[in-house]
C-alpha cells in the first residue's frame, strides 16, 4: 500500500500523464483515419469522373447512388466535396484530401446546346459544393465549343 503522500503524489500524476499521452494517441489516430477516409473518397470520385469522362456517349450518372455514392461521414467526421474543373476536394475540419482530374469536368449544368469560349471559360471557374446526404448529377453530352460538336462531362446539382 502506498502511505506517503509524496508517493501518492507521484502515481497521480504518473497516472495523468498516461491517461494524456494515451488521449492524445487516440486523436491522432482519428486524424489519420479522417484523412485516409479522405484521401480515398476523393480518389475514387477522381477515378469515377474520369471513367465517365471516356465515354462517347450521352449518360446521365446520379450522385449519391453506386458508383458516386457518398459516406453519411468521414470515420465520424463531417465533411464536404467540391468538384471543380481539374479536381475533386474533398474537405473535413482541419483537413484537405485533393485527387486531379485526367479529364476535365464542368462544374456547372448544361442549359444550352452551344457555348462561345469565353462563355464557357467563365462557366468553368464556378464550384460545384456536395454535402453528404445531398444527390448531384455528372453528365456527358454532346455540345457545341467553338462551332463544333465534342462530348464534354458536367457535374452540377439537380434543378
Amino acid at each position: 500500500m502506498i502511505d506517503d503522500l509524496a508517493s501518492r503524489a507521484a502515481m497521480t500524476a504518473a497516472a495523468f500523464l498516461i491517461l494524456a499521452t494515451g488521449v492524445s494517441l487516440l486523436e491522432m489516430s482519428d486524424g489519420n483515419a479522417v484523412r485516409d477516409a479522405a484521401e480515398r473518397l476523393a480518389i475514387h470520385l477522381a477515378r469515377q469522373l474520369d471513367a465517365i469522362g471516356t465515354m462517347d456517349a450521352e449518360v446521365v450518372f446520379r450522385g449519391g447512388e453506386a458508383p458516386l455514392s457518398l459516406p453519411p461521414a468521414l470515420a465520424g467526421s463531417p465533411y464536404r466535396v467540391e468538384v471543380r474543373r481539374a479536381d475533386v476536394r474533398v474537405y473535413s475540419p482541419g483537413l484537405l484530401a485533393a485527387a486531379p482530374l485526367r479529364t476535365h469536368v464542368h462544374p456547372f449544368e448544361p442549359i444550352r446546346e452551344a457555348y462561345t469560349a469565353e462563355e464557357f471559360e467563365a462557366m468553368d471557374a464556378s464550384v460545384l459544393v456536395v454535402d453528404p446526404g445531398h444527390e448531384f448529377l455528372v453528365e456527358r453530352t454532346r455540345r457545341w465549343i467553338l462551332s463544333a460538336p465534342t462530348f464534354l462531362t458536367f457535374v452540377y446539382l439537380p434543378p
